[in-house]
């Protein structure tokens, strides 16, 4: 199934290139150069997904980056310098925001991963300012403890919060894809969260991604 990918770049040479580069991977991509002209072809096309390049739009711009989330799923190439506040862009419903430094291999395994998996994906440099992140922002649910998982579900959450999909983490951890729906649906109950990138998300708004990494380094 083809995918359709409708790129928002301000920058003429640098949308051709990506638009070009998608082509390569059996990615459709349409190049749009403003916001307004992006929103009219989202309503148009109804793509897959939507990948906003700085600095035609920044983390900063939450009223237009909410709009086009509620069109498809968007994936912000931001500045290195602002992917420490990506969640920002991520609790308005942007799915993952990548640097514009990162390498074009991982721009499309993230578009794949959006699309093909309900996954919320944010950069390490985003960690450190979860605390402030949190200061004046609606009460997320309390996950329960990181022990409250079983050891396999951590390994299936700590793969989850890496974008990965069902037959990756099957490979991963060497087990059945049925196996994997299982454990996903009990890490979902648990976190009492609807999707996939629900669950991720409170994780990692709530510290039990942490938690379940400093555990996973101290087990043998």
């Amino acid at each position: 199934m083809s995918m359709r990918i409708l790129l928002c770049c301000d920058k003429l040479i640098l949308g051709a290139g990506m638009q070009a580069l998608l082509g390569q991977h059996g990615l459709e991509a349409q190049t749009k150069t403003s916001v307004r002209s992006t929103v009219a072809a989202a309503k148009e096309m109804a793509p897959d997904a939507i990948v906003v390049v700085a600095p035609a739009l920044s983390i900063d711009d939450t009223h237009e980056l909410a709009e086009l989330s509620r069109m498809a799923k968007v994936i912000l190439l931001a500045r290195p310098d602002t992917t420490p506040r990506a969640f920002e862009a991520l609790r308005i419903g942007v799915r993952a925001v990548l640097s514009l430094e990162d390498p074009p291999e991982e721009l499309i395994r993230m578009i794949k991963t959006v699309i093909e998996v309900d996954a919320i994906v944010a950069p390490l440099t985003a960690r450190k300012a979860l605390d402030q992140l949190r200061t004046g922002q609606p009460p997320v649910p309390a996950p329960p403890p990181a022990g409250a998982l079983t050891p396999r579900e951590a390994e299936v959450m700590l793969l989850l919060a890496q974008g990965r999909s069902n037959a990756e983490i099957a490979e991963k951890l060497s087990i059945s894809n049925a196996t994997v729906r299982s454990h996903v649906h009990h890490v979902l109950r648990k976190l009492d969260a609807g999707t996939r990138a629900r669950a991720v998300a409170i994780a990692y708004e709530t510290g039990l991604i942490d938690a379940m990494e400093r555990q996973a380094e101290r087990s043998p």
